[in-house]
């Protein structure tokens, strides 16, 4: 399993991708809702993974992994400029994957999926698994600020993923 994991560390090391998480972090230090750090990254990460051998969809977990860590790296420039952050981030994805081994289509795929994740795409698709699992990955359910928070009652998630 670790050998399997060999190309996103790239990414987890990288002082770039540190250096933003942490300016995301700093940015939303005082949010009272959803945060988008390493903590909300991994769920979803791991909530894709499930969906996908549960499905049997063709992506290796590091592809998977890859897309999950990098797909709230827009946040950065949303809560800066207020550019939506699924497109915002796809240079900064593009940055990063660079310094991997995934192939050149994988990458594609990983920032398709990145770019995707608010709206979801085909089934099974790498954005739809992504989409799902960033929902699923909310605990609307048990969240302190449900009351004053800003989605709909049918975009929050209110029940336990899996």
């Amino acid at each position: 399993m670790i050998e399997e994991m060999k190309r996103i560390q790239p990414i987890l090391h990288s002082p770039r991708y540190r250096d933003w998480l942490r300016r995301i972090d700093e940015l939303e230090a005082g949010r009272i809702y959803c945060r988008h750090g390493l903590p909300h990254l991994l769920d979803v990460a791991r909530i894709a993974a499930l969906l996908a051998v549960e499905r049997g969809a063709p992506y290796a977990r590091d592809q998977i992994y890859a897309a999950a860590l990098l797909h709230d790296l827009g946040r950065l420039e949303q809560y800066t400029t207020g550019a939506p952050h699924a497109q915002a981030g796809l240079p900064m994805a593009r940055e990063l994957l660079r310094e991997t081994a995934f192939t050149a289509r994988e990458q594609q795929q990983i920032l398709h999926a990145i770019g995707r994740h608010r709206t979801g795409d085909a089934p099974d698709s790498l954005a739809q698994l992504l989409h799902e699992a960033d929902h699923a990955s909310r605990m609307c359910f048990a969240c302190a600020a449900a009351d004053t928070c800003y989605w709909p009652e049918a975009r929050r998630n209110a029940t336990v993923f899996l």
